[in-house]
C-alpha cells in the first residue's frame, strides 16, 4: 500500500501533500446481567490525502483501495485545497520536519494477531456472574473488553515513510447497587497499549469485584456535605483534571483562540510542586506512538513545571506561528479524519508523599475516590463527579459518602495544592475534542482544596 501511496505522491503539484493508511482490526464483548449482550469482530480500512497548496489544506479519504482510486483520491485533495483558499481566513504554513523512515509497534508479551478471542467472552461471563453474587444490592452490572489493532501507514511529499502497529487491550465494568431507595453506580477500569497479557497481568474480575464493593458499601450512605474544603484527590481524579480542565488549555490550536493558558508562558500559575507533563513516549500508555500522524516524533513535552507554564502542544502549523518546534500532538482517529491537535498521555508527576501523609495533616477534609462524568471549558472551569468521599477527621479516615461532584477553577485548584503522592498511575481514556481518540491520563494523589458539591 505504502509504494501504491509513493508513486500517488510523485504527481503532487502542491507545496506539500501527505498519505495515510489505516486498517483498524477491533475485537469487542458486552455482557450485561447475565446475557452476553454484544460481541463484535471486524475490520475497517482505508486511505487518505492531505494536500498544501498555497496556504490552503485539502482533504480526501476512501475505503475503496484499487489504484485509480487512490490517485483519484489525491487529486481531489489538491482539488480542494485550491478551490478552498478563496474561503480562508488564515494561511496555514508548516514547519521544517524531517522526513523519518521508521516503524514501530507497540511491545507486547502476546500477541493477538491470529488468536482466538473467545476466551475473553469467558472473562466477562465470569466477572458477570461474580459481581451479581456478590451483594443481593447489586441490581445490574456490565462488563466490556476490547482489542483494538491498529496498522498505519504514512509517507509525505518530503520523503518520510513510517509504519505503525500499536494495539490496546482494555475494558471495564459498571455496577449498579441499591439499598431501599438509595441507588449508586460505580466503574472501574483495566487497560494499556500491550498485547493479551493486559487480561491475565490485570484481570477484569478484579475490577469488577472491587467496583461492586465499592458500589454495595456506598449505595446505604448519605449525600456528602458540600462546602469549599481540603480534599485529597485519588490518582484517576487527578488524571480527569490534568486532561480535562488543564491539558486542553494548553493545545495550541485552543491557546490561538484564547484559552486560559494564552500569554502565560513564562508565568507560574501554580505551586511548586505541580509539573504537568503531555508523554507521547510513556511506556505502554494508551496515548502513546512512536510518530503522529504528520509524521513527527513523540517526546515528552513540559506544559508546567514546577508552577511555571513551559510549553504547549503543537502540530507542525502552530509550531511554525509561535516560533517553536512541533511536538508530536497531531493526531487523527482514522483515515476518515485530518489530524488535530491532542493529547497523548498528560499526567502530574508524582511527589515524594504517602497517601498516610497527605492524610494525616487533614483536620477537617474528605478523600475523593473515582472519577464520574463531568466537564470543562478553555478558561479551567470545571466540574466532575466522584463516586466516593471518605470524611476525613483529625488526620484519620471515618465514614464516607456518595453524590460528591468537585468544581471551580482547575488552576486555583493546582495554586492550593500542598502534597502529591510519591505513586504514579495512568487510566484509559477517550477523548472527545471534535473527534474520538484514545488517551492516556493520571497522576499521584494530591493534597488540595477545592469545591464539594452534595448537600
Amino acid at each position: 500500500m505504502l509504494e501504491s501511496l509513493e508513486k500517488c505522491l510523485a504527481n503532487a503539484h502542491v507545496d506539500y501533500a501527505e498519505m495515510r493508511s489505516h486498517q483498524r482490526e477491533a475485537f469487542s464483548v458486552s455482557v450485561k446481567d447475565g446475557k452476553v449482550e454484544n460481541v463484535s469482530n471486524g475490520i475497517n480500512h482505508g486511505v487518505c490525502a492531505r494536500a498544501l497548496f498555497d496556504g490552503s489544506w485539502g482533504f480526501s479519504s476512501t475505503t475503496i483501495l484499487n489504484r485509480q482510486n487512490v490517485s483519484d483520491l489525491l487529486k481531489d485533495a489538491m482539488a480542494l485545497a485550491r478551490s478552498s483558499k478563496p474561503k480562508k481566513n488564515r494561511l496555514a504554513t508548516l514547519a521544517k520536519g524531517q522526513p523519518y523512515v521508521d516503524k514501530y509497534e507497540s511491545p507486547m508479551k502476546r500477541d493477538p494477531k491470529g488468536e482466538n478471542l473467545d476466551f475473553l467472552i469467558e472473562q466477562a461471563l465470569e466477572a458477570d456472574k461474580e459481581v451479581r453474587k456478590f451483594s443481593s444490592s447489586v441490581v445490574s452490572n456490565t462488563i466490556r473488553l476490547s482489542v483494538v489493532d491498529d496498522e498505519l501507514g504514512f509517507v509525505n511529499s518530503e520523503g518520510a515513510r513510517i509504519t505503525q502497529r500499536i494495539v490496546r487491550c482494555f475494558g471495564g465494568a459498571f455496577v449498579v447497587a441499591r439499598s431501599n431507595s438509595k441507588i449508586t453506580s460505580t466503574y472501574e477500569s483495566i487497560g494499556s497499549q500491550a498485547g493479551l497479557e493486559v487480561f491475565t497481568e490485570t484481570p477484569i474480575l478484579d475490577a469488577a469485584l472491587e467496583s461492586a464493593e465499592r458500589a454495595v458499601r456506598i449505595a446505604p450512605t448519605r449525600v456528602v456535605r458540600g462546602g469549599y474544603c481540603n480534599v485529597v484527590l485519588e490518582n484517576r481524579i487527578v488524571g480527569i483534571l490534568a486532561h480535562e480542565a488543564v491539558g486542553h488549555t494548553a493545545e495550541a490550536d485552543l491557546v490561538h483562540s484564547g484559552s486560559f493558558l494564552a500569554g502565560k508562558l513564562g508565568q507560574k500559575i501554580a505551586t511548586d510542586e505541580v509539573t504537568l507533563i503531555d508523554d507521547g513516549c510513556f511506556p505502554s500508555g494508551f496515548g502513546t506512538m512512536k510518530y503522529d500522524d504528520e509524521g513527527t516524533p513523540t517526546e515528552k513535552t513540559m506544559i508546567i513545571e514546577k508552577g511555571v507554564v513551559k510549553g504547549f502542544m503543537h502540530s507542525r502549523e502552530t509550531a511554525l506561528e509561535l516560533g517553536v518546534s512541533p511536538t508530536g500532538n497531531a493526531r487523527a482517529w482514522s483515515f476518515e479524519y485530518d489530524p488535530i491537535i491532542r493529547m497523548r498521555n498528560t499526567y502530574i508527576e508524582p511527589g515524594d508523599r504517602t497517601l498516610e501523609e497527605l492524610i494525616e495533616d487533614i483536620k477537617d477534609g474528605y478523600f475523593l475516590v473515582g472519577a464520574g462524568d463531568g466537564q470543562a471549558d478553555s478558561n479551567g472551569e470545571f466540574m466532575f463527579g466522584t463516586q466516593e468521599a471518605v470524611r476525613i477527621e483529625k488526620g484519620e479516615l471515618k465514614e464516607s459518602y456518595r453524590g460528591a461532584t468537585i468544581s471551580g477553577n482547575a488552576f486555583d485548584v493546582l495554586k492550593n495544592v500542598n502534597g502529591i503522592g510519591r505513586v504514579l498511575k495512568l487510566i484509559v481514556g477517550m477523548c472527545g475534542k471534535e473527534q474520538t481518540n484514545y488517551v492516556g491520563m493520571g497522576g499521584s494523589h494530591l493534597r488540595t482544596k477545592v469545591l464539594v458539591g452534595g448537600q
